[in-house]
């Protein structure tokens, strides 16, 4: 009997299978690249799969239990780049952040946004985050961040903001669903939903990178998906923003491309001193500002 995949955004049962990978091959990557052995993570399985939703068309990892423990974050934060303090969303945010009487950052890390927005506006602003190290340590420089998550704070602290923001966080839940019914249960009408998420869309698709599937990321998200959103929960799509070329994922852009040319048969444009001039030229001329990024960033108001 085949198994019946539900999605878990709009609950449709109807999807496609885009591709598998083999676990024993991601296992690896993350040895070599990332030098982590995540085995535990994957559970003695041999093969996932990325499915699309025929509704929605989220794009969705089975089976769902890959999902990363606590263990894992408190590995990847060790890295200096995993909680980056300053994002390119972030100075977004707060200009959609005008006239917000107060707010929540869902998934916040270490906080640096959350005591960004509290320092540069004065807007009372606080974070939750479910890596009690990494909340620990917020804390511990004075910035407000609770262990709770979405669906706690929902319970607990119905329609109690102004402006729900969550950057990089969406990609890595099981159930976006319910995180997205949690967030618009912890606004006021007329308040603001904020994401920030990696771009399916972007040089990203062309990349066989391990942080952007199980055990990491469980979804992946296009402006497509985000347009959709509103069909299901009682928010109003009002800006789309797309992040341009950051610097530092310049050869990352290149090195995409050149693989999706080397698989076409050109070769000769993917070696390496190629590769090399072309980063070389993007950053010479700039040309980053004009390309787009990995990020795409969404706002909406509650209803």
């Amino acid at each position: 009997m085949t198994e019946v995949t539900v999605c878990p955004l709009c609950a449709c049962v109807s999807s496609v299978l885009k591709r598998t990978f083999d676990a024993d091959r991601v296992l690896h990557a993350w040895t070599t690249t990332l030098g982590l052995d995540v085995s535990d993570e994957f559970h003695g399985i041999s093969q996932f799969a990325l499915r699309e939703c025929d509704q929605c068309k989220l794009q969705f990892f089975h089976p769902s239990f890959l999902a990363g423990s606590p263990a894992l974050y408190v590995k990847l934060e060790k890295f200096d780049w995993y909680y980056m303090q300053r994002k390119w969303e972030h100075d977004v945010a707060l200009k959609d952040l005008d006239r917000c009487s107060n707010g929540i950052e869902l998934g916040c890390g270490f906080g640096d946004f959350v005591a960004r927005v509290i320092r540069e506006t004065k807007i009372p602003f606080e974070g939750s985050e479910q890596n009690l190290s990494a909340v620990e340590l917020a804390n511990s420089r004075g910035i407000p961040v609770h262990p709770q998550t979405a669906e706690e704070l929902a319970e607990s602290s119905p329609a109690a903001y102004s402006a729900v923001c969550s950057f990089q966080v969406l990609e890595h839940v099981v159930n976006p669903r319910d995180f997205l019914e949690a967030s618009c249960k912890l606004l006021r009408s007329g308040g603001k939903l904020i994401l920030g998420l990696p771009n399916a869309d972007s040089f990203l698709r062309h990349q066989f990178n391990v942080l952007d599937m199980p055990p990491h990321h469980m979804t992946r998200w296009t402006v497509e998906v985000l347009s959709r959103i509103p069909r299901w929960f009682p928010l109003k799509l009002t800006s789309i923003d797309y992040e341009p070329l950051a610097d530092y994922h310049i050869e990352g852009y290149v090195e995409a491309y050149s693989g999706l040319l080397a698989g076409r048969g050109l070769r000769a444009l993917a070696a390496p001193r190629i590769r090399w001039s072309v980063a070389r030229l993007i950053r010479a001329f700039r040309m980053n500002r004009v390309l787009r990024g990995q990020t795409i960033y969404a706002c909406y108001v509650r209803a």
